[in-house]
């Protein structure tokens, strides 16, 4: 294994040569701050026990002096008093010699402490003796003892003198050997401030080679950099920070060029940006006018109901008279004429509901829904595109199935999931779309299978404003809002590509139960719907034929559900708004009010059934609204059940079963 080369670092080098510096210095300091104080500290306490000892010599000479005076006392006048006071004081001199011998004395000084407790003890013998003499009464003996006394009072101080002496001596001693200590310390203190300076000169000298010259070697390759010189370079450093330094420098003097053809494809990168953004608004844009349009077709899709109402009742009651007559040529062309007008019509009557359905506004609230109608409701929009353009659309989807979602938002993610897949069948070559669903578990997947190109990045199929289309046929928004929609719904979406080609679109929904009581509008019990045959007339107990009131201000549609109830055997009155109607109300006994929701003057649908809930609740308990705004009654804004709504445009059967369960809750 090669051996990995070290880079000397130049901060490294620094910080160990400030460091070493500063360690020397300080260990110098502290030594010598050490050594001083410690001298003081000595020299006070020798100093303080000097004078403390002196202080116990004085007391020691004055002690024995003392004593000297109480023996002459006791000579003149022998009493016990004296004595005591005589060995009291000896006692207390006694204590204070042996102060001295726990100090730390030369043996000199101790041999001087030896000589005064000798003496002391010599002339406290003395002194006992002449006391002896003295109390037989032998007095001029005892006073023969006195001059010895004396003498040996003056031998003590004698004594304790020579012991100051030794002690001072002692003393003078220890201060020769601290001024000692101090001349070495200041040597050291010398020496080590030459070692200082000559490490100092030594980083300024190393700063001087490593440092300033390399940085003056970078300012002039600098220079003539900016002179126009663009092949100076800097040499290679000693120190790793320094020699990074100048292969960054040199690196910044090769990628200059480099910097100026970068940025120039970043502007040209930005320029493109700027376009994309400006097609991106574009787009948007013409989204905002697609929507004004779509609102603007959605009001226009409920105003064609009326029209498109008086149609298809009119080509139904066409047809029906015509393949009742005897006449064959009449019946041939209820076959040939009035059938195909009645399909188109009931076909233009499911596109413009499936176009209010889609128009109207979400409302954010999640209800359980049947699949099968609302995948109908917006695929039915673009059935016609697949037909245009030869491609085909399947839809096979159980009519149990129910979801809990947002109608409007499952609509528009469908909606824009077909067109996605329609796009891609047509630029792939593809032939068709088929839409499946099955229940999983307490979830309902719904699938969008296609035989197109597929995905061609799945990851990024999610992301706004990924697509592969060109920049005039989507903005890249599709499958983004699909996913929003669903997910606020609470499902999810996954995209993925079929094993034999083509993409699938997965719908994960969750799964609801259906409403326990669904009303069968397309065929109600008993009602012949798919032969056109009119549903059986409820038994009416009072022989008096029933009475129907319509209230339309379409003449065409009045004249339409005349034609229907009288076919089924009922009497029917006309009138064009709520005045007319509440007059023949109160000339007639009529059994059914059916009225128009909208309705031009001061009373319209909803004014007329208040109108029968205050003078009539009976008929006001039963009364059927017609209308063609499919997206406020089934916003649930209206007073009555859905039950007694019928929608326009509307055929036989849907009309003829509505008003037949109304008679029939009536009379029941």
């Amino acid at each position: 294994m090669p051996r990995r080369l070290i880079v000397p670092s130049l901060r490294r080098a620094l910080a160990v040569g400030a460091l070493a510096v500063v360690v020397v210095a300080t260990v110098a300091m502290l030594v010598a701050l050490s050594t001083v104080l410690s001298m003081r500290d000595e020299i006070d306490r020798d100093t303080n026990a000097f004078l403390g000892e002196q202080r116990t010599a004085d007391d020691i000479v004055a002690l024995t002096y003392r004593q000297e005076l109480e023996s002459h006392r006791f000579l003149a006048d022998p009493d016990s008093a004296h004595r005591a006071s005589f060995r009291a004081l000896g006692d207390e001199a006694d204590a204070q010699m042996r102060q001295y011998l726990f100090h730390d004395l030369s043996p000199a000084a101790r041999l001087q402490v030896e000589r005064m407790k000798e003496t002391h003890e010599q002339f406290e013998v003395l002194a006992q003796r002449a006391f002896d003499l003295a109390e037989r009464g032998e007095i001029a003996a005892a006073r023969a003892r006195f001059p010895r006394l004396d003498s040996m009072t003056a031998t003590l101080d004698t004594a304790v003198t020579g012991f100051l002496r030794a002690r001072l001596a002692q003393r003078a001693a220890l201060l020769a050997e601290h001024r000692a200590v101090a001349a070495r310390v200041r040597g050291g203190l010398v020496l080590i401030g030459f070692a200082l300076f000559a490490l100092a000169a030594g980083l300024a000298r190393q700063l001087r080679r490593q440092v300033v010259v390399p940085l003056e070697q970078l300012t002039a390759a600098a220079q003539l950099i900016r002179a126009g010189d663009a092949h100076a370079r800097v040499p290679a450093q000693h120190y790793v920070e320094l020699r990074q330094v100048a292969q960054a420098f040199n690196e910044m003097a090769d990628s200059v060029q480099l910097a100026r053809e970068t940025v120039e494809m970043q502007n040209e990168e930005l320029r493109q940006s700027l376009e994309q953004l400006q097609d991106t608004q574009e787009e948007l844009v013409q989204h905002e006018k697609l929507s004004a349009m779509g609102q603007m077709l959605a009001g226009l899709a409920h105003e064609l109901n009326n029209p498109l109402g008086g149609v298809l009742g009119l080509a139904e009651l066409l047809r029906t008279e015509l393949s009742a007559s005897s006449d064959p040529e009449m019946r041939h062309v209820a076959s040939s004429l009035a059938v195909p007008l009645e399909r188109e019509a009931i076909r233009a009557r499911d596109l413009v509901r499936s176009l209010l359905n889609f128009a109207r506004k979400a409302t954010g609230h999640i209800e359980p829904l049947p699949l099968a109608a609302t995948v109908n409701t917006a695929v039915g929009l673009r059935a016609h595109a697949f037909v245009q353009t030869g491609k085909t659309l399947h839809v096979d989807i159980p009519a149990s199935l129910h979801v809990l979602v947002d109608a409007q938002k499952l609509q528009h993610a469908i909606l824009n999931v077909v067109n996605n897949a329609l796009d891609s069948i047509v630029t792939g070559s593809g032939t068709g779309l088929t839409i499946t669903a099955a229940a999983v578990g307490s979830d309902v997947h719904v699938h969008f299978d296609d035989d197109g190109p597929g995905f061609l990045n799945l990851k990024a199929a999610f992301s706004p404003f990924y697509t592969t289309k060109p920049a005039d046929k989507g903005t890249g928004l599709g499958l983004s809002l699909v996913q929003k929609f669903i997910e606020e719904s609470g499902g999810s979406v996954a995209a993925a590509n079929r094993p034999n080609g083509g993409a699938r679109v997965t719908l994960r929904l969750r799964r609801a139960e259906p409403p326990t009581a669904m009303l069968e509008e397309a065929a109600p019990p008993g009602s012949g719907a798919g032969d056109g045959a009119a549903p059986a007339a409820p038994d009416v107990p009072d022989a008096r034929p029933t009475l129907i009131l319509v209230v339309d201000d379409e003449p065409s549609l009045r004249e339409v559900q005349r034609r229907l109830l009288m076919l089924e055997g009922f009497d029917v009155l006309l009138a064009e708004n709520s005045t007319q109607a509440r007059e023949l109300l109160s000339r007639n006994q009529v059994d059914l009010v059916v009225s128009d929701l909208r309705m031009p003057g001061d009373i319209d649908g909803l004014g007329l059934l208040a109108s029968l809930e205050q003078d009539y609740p009976e008929l006001a308990a039963t009364a059927l609204l017609v209308t063609g705004d499919v997206s406020g009654t089934a916003a649930g804004s209206l007073p009555v059940p859905d039950a007694r709504l019928i929608r326009k445009p509307f055929t036989r059967t849907e009309y003829v079963s509505r008003v037949r369960v109304a008679l029939a809750q009536r009379t029941g």
